[in-house]
């Protein structure tokens, strides 16, 4: 009996110990965490280390139900034509700028599930799930082109590209998407934790636009607008792992995905089983 516990017990440890470094490692270069599972109100919350505060469209975006993803039980709609949520980072005096620092970069993740794209009227193919910048000042996006097909971009200040890949297929299901940029690798863009990236873009002739304009969910500034169901939005100020992809995409509501068989009440309960057997 006391063989089995010490060996259940080291069975635990060797579960817990490497998620647990790996969730101290998602936590690191964290800026901005929005779950978008209050449910109702007009209120998100920001779980980031500056917890920022956040506006919605004066439409709001619908909270939603969601049934066909059973990670996520609530969720933003957005129409496609007026919603968005709006974080203004610079005006609370932390803005992001890791991506013009050679020894840094930026991660973006978010789950998605694409409605239509094509919505806003705009005429470019292209809608954003998270947006920075404005005429003067672009700095990045993670974007939803139509055809549902994901990329991300990153812009010099009047709005030239420094890397915009795009391709792969979101489809209308639920992804994880994550975009990634640092100044030595450019751009690569995930799905669902692949480590294949599905689309990579290098560094042009052009540097990254370090601006002070607000961060966007759903909306760019111009004019376009995603109609997309969206959960679980982070922004890092660094390019993170896939195995840290892997883990954001189960730690909703800023919780740790979990491993019954390797939890130490489960092998209490085995041991207990056990022993009244044996009696």
């Amino acid at each position: 009996m006391l063989q089995r516990l010490f060996i259940g017990i080291l069975l635990t440890v060797s579960w817990c110990v490497p998620l647990t470094s790996i969730a101290a490692d998602i936590q690191d270069g964290l800026v901005l965490y929005l779950p978008l599972n209050e449910g109702r109100g007009q209120d998100v919350k920001d779980l980031g280390p500056f917890h920022f505060k956040t506006e919605m469209s004066e439409k709001p975006p619908e909270w939603v139900k969601v049934a066909d993803n059973p990670l996520i039980d609530t969720a933003l709609k957005f129409d496609g034509k007026e919603n968005f949520v709006m974080i203004d980072m610079a005006g609370q005096g932390h803005d992001i700028d890791s991506h013009v620092d050679k020894q840094k970069g930026l991660s973006i993740c978010a789950w998605v599930k694409v409605i239509k794209t094509g919505t806003d009227g705009h005429g470019q193919t292209r809608q954003p799930v998270v947006m920075k910048g404005a005429g003067g000042g672009w700095e990045f996006a993670l974007y939803v082109y139509d055809g549902a097909l994901p990329g991300m971009s990153v812009w010099n200040c009047a709005g030239s590209g420094v890397a915009e890949p795009s391709g792969g297929v979101l489809g209308k299901e639920w992804h994880y998407m994550c975009g990634t940029f640092d100044l030595k690798d450019g751009v690569a863009v995930y799905l669902d934790g692949d480590e294949n990236p599905v689309t990579q873009g290098a560094v042009g002739g052009n540097a990254p636009c370090d601006g002070t304009r607000p961060v966007f969910i759903a909306h760019r500034e111009d004019g376009q607008w995603l109609n997309a169901i969206i959960a679980e939005v982070r922004m890092w100020e660094r390019v993170i792992s896939v195995d840290e992809m892997k883990l954001a995409m189960q730690s909703i509501g800023g919780g740790l995905p979990v491993r019954p068989a390797g939890l130490l009440t489960t092998v209490w309960g085995e041991i207990r089983t056990e022993n009244r057997e044996m009696r």
